[in-house]
């Protein structure tokens, strides 16, 4: 059974609905902080920034914050439980490899690695490139586990989608995210 990345399970939610252009009502707004008391996180969103996540009956798993007028500009924090049972850190490497490829329709390359902390929890954050010239999109992922013995354990993710040309503009915004999440349960 394979997996479907978030951003391919949005866009099926997208299609069975009948489109993903809604008007802002559709959605609730994410401004300042964020907590998620069903999977124990909490982020404080950078200054100016304003994400936006789906009403119930939709899952609550995180928000999107939408960088520009190009529709794959954004940055996503997400928590979901290890429904995968990703094992290590080089399984959800492949896994979202294999996520980017189908978004851009080509072979991709981690063209940067390396381990990192989110919220007191030992990352990796990740930086992926398509390997043809006709694609200029990059991916780069935060991501964490947290496990729970006799659980499948929660993968907590950052992930930054935009332009090799905004690519400068935007990757900081994954080290403000990192440095203002809390995984820790909510009081």
């Amino acid at each position: 059974m394979r997996i479907l990345s978030p951003f391919s399970q949005i866009a099926i939610i997208c299609l069975v609905f009948g489109s993903c252009v809604v008007a802002q009502s559709d959605h609730i707004v994410v401004k300042d902080q964020y907590s998620n008391y069903d999977y124990a996180y909490a982020v404080r969103i950078p200054k100016g920034l304003t994400g936006s996540r789906s009403p119930s009956p939709f899952p609550n798993h995180g928000f999107v914050i939408q960088l520009s007028d190009h529709p794959n500009a954004t940055l996503a924090v997400d928590a979901s439980y290890n429904a995968a049972l990703w094992n290590s850190f080089e399984e959800a490497i492949e896994a979202h490899k294999e996520y980017f490829k189908d978004d851009v329709g080509g072979e991709v390359s981690v063209v940067a690695q390396a381990p990192a902390v989110l919220g007191r929890l030992k990352a990796i954050l990740f930086l992926m490139k398509p390997q043809t010239a006709d694609t200029s999109e990059v991916r780069e992922v935060l991501l964490a586990f947290r496990k729970a013995d006799g659980e499948v354990g929660i993968v907590y993710e950052i992930i930054l989608t935009t332009s090799t040309s905004r690519y400068d503009k935007d990757k900081h915004l994954i080290d403000d995210l990192q440095k203002n999440m809390a995984t820790e349960v909510i009081a």
